[in-house]
């Protein structure tokens, strides 16, 4: 499958994307789905900026991200995804996106979160989103960098 990585960071591009993942994966595209993302064309261009020359960032909306990915799927060109959100990759399920694998990268902590791991926390939703995500067959686990081995999410998912 050409979804090499699937990933939920709240920084979206940085150093361990872009230096550990692209590289480890052989990606060849970056393909950012988030509905205020997309809207911003700022970031849009700073996160384009933020890629490695020769590498190309899409930015796209849920419904827009949901159909290029379903296309992109199909071919043999090795993508990274970044989502910012559990509730984006739920919705990209729903819509038939082929998601195998869903990668923990970043999740900050803050009022009404818990911590899962390290640099990874979730709020009482976002959990559910991530249990429901596993109950449609897509494997969530946490592997900060390609060299990590992974956590699987159920190991730390206190209500299991």
């Amino acid at each position: 499958m050409s979804l090499r990585l699937v990933r939920i960071d709240d920084r979206l591009i940085h150093g361990q994307v872009v230096a550990g993942w692209l590289r480890a994966l052989g990606a060849q595209r970056i393909v950012i789905v988030d509905d205020a993302t997309a809207r911003d064309e700022f970031l849009r261009e700073v996160l384009t900026l933020a890629a490695p020359q020769g590498v190309p960032v899409e930015v796209h909306g849920v419904a827009d991200g949901a159909a290029r990915l379903i296309t992109l799927a199909g071919t043999p060109e090795p993508i990274i995804v970044l989502a910012r959100m559990p509730r984006t990759l739920l919705a990209l399920r729903h819509a038939g996106v082929p998601i195998e694998v869903v990668d923990l990268g970043g999740m900050g902590a803050g009022p009404g979160r818990r911590r899962l791991h390290k640099t990874i926390s979730a709020s009482p939703d976002e959990l559910r989103e991530l249990r429901e995500l596993e109950q449609m067959g897509t494997r969530v686990e946490i592997q900060i960098v390609a060299d990590d081995r992974p956590i699987p999410f159920r190991s730390l998912d206190q209500s299991n």
